[in-house]
């Protein structure tokens, strides 16, 4: 069995995209941003100001350009403005301003509580199984290895939104343990995920990475049976922005996770941030994929 390893850039999102056969996307910038959120607001407010700087402007009228460059930056500081409610929220006491970190079994009294919950229940501990059975369907360590990168693209994202559009289905945890509700997620990966082998493989990897993500959510509905409801939802799509490679490239986490988070009545993210979002992602969608404003 091959070993893998995980590099830190994937695990703090330092870069748009994902291609990290360490982990398959199942801990791509999530854990970054919640330690961030978990961190001091000083250092997020250091953060704030190299993103700011970094907003590309035309040198004739001044105003923002409407590139990708801009897209990542205040797409990142809508996600700092994520952290910052995460901060801000969580009743736990702070050492130097710092919340505690790696708690086991983490709190799901709060909304990085909760993220936290869903992110190593659901994906970071699920991996270690899916890789082992990734390497024993594909004989082949290259081949094994290109699947590997392959499930970071928007695998778990589009996983995530799945779950999400479950959920605003449903009312009780019962409804969301069905056949028809895995097949509904396996669904939604093979509409997005290509293993870049024959099918029938490609198929199989879906069946792992549902089978290994299934049971781990029966046990964590077993663990927190109030885990439904509208606080989930809220931890799923803070969890899919903070998880999602490129979301320029991913239509549905904008459409189920992003432009719900925007409405919330909690105002978690900030009218500044908020507008720019929406002027440059609208713009983007309305030539890419209008479905995604529908």
């Amino acid at each position: 069995m091959m070993t893998n390893t995980h590099r830190a850039n994937c695990a703090n999102a330092q870069r748009p995209g994902c291609t990290c056969s360490g982990c398959g996307g199942s801990q791509h910038g999530w854990q970054g941003w919640t330690d961030l959120a978990a961190d001091r607001p000083e250092r997020r407010d250091h953060r704030r100001h190299e993103l700011k700087d970094q907003v590309e402007a035309d040198q004739r009228t001044g105003r923002q350009k409407f590139n990708a460059n801009n897209r990542q930056i205040y797409f990142d500081l809508a996600r700092l403005d994520i952290a910052d409610y995460l901060w801000v929220t969580d009743s736990r006491p702070k050492t130097n301003g710092r919340l505690p970190r790696d708690a086991e079994p983490a709190s799901v009294s709060s909304d990085l509580g909760r993220i936290d919950t869903l992110g190593r229940t659901v994906m970071k501990d699920t991996w270690h199984e899916i890789s082992a059975d990734v390497d024993s369907l594909v004989r082949n360590e290259s081949d094994a290895r290109e699947v590997k990168k392959r499930l970071a693209d928007h695998t778990w994202c589009s996983l995530l939104v799945a779950l999400i559009q479950l959920i605003e289905k449903i009312n009780k945890a019962l409804d969301l343990l069905t056949d028809t509700a895995k097949q509904f997620i396996k669904d939604a990966l093979s509409r997005r995920f290509d293993s870049g082998l024959p099918r029938l493989v490609t198929d199989a990897v879906i069946r792992i990475v549902v089978d290994k993500v299934w049971s781990a959510l029966v046990r964590l509905l077993e663990a927190h049976s109030p885990l439904l409801g509208t606080d989930t939802l809220r931890a799923l799509r803070m969890l899919a922005i903070f998880t999602c490679p490129s979301v320029e490239h991913h239509a549905e986490v904008y459409k189920h996770a992003v432009r719900p988070l925007m409405g919330d009545a909690q105002e978690i993210i900030t009218d500044e941030i908020k507008e720019n979002v929406v002027t440059l992602f609208s713009a983007w969608w309305r030539r890419r994929a209008p479905e995604a404003l529908a």
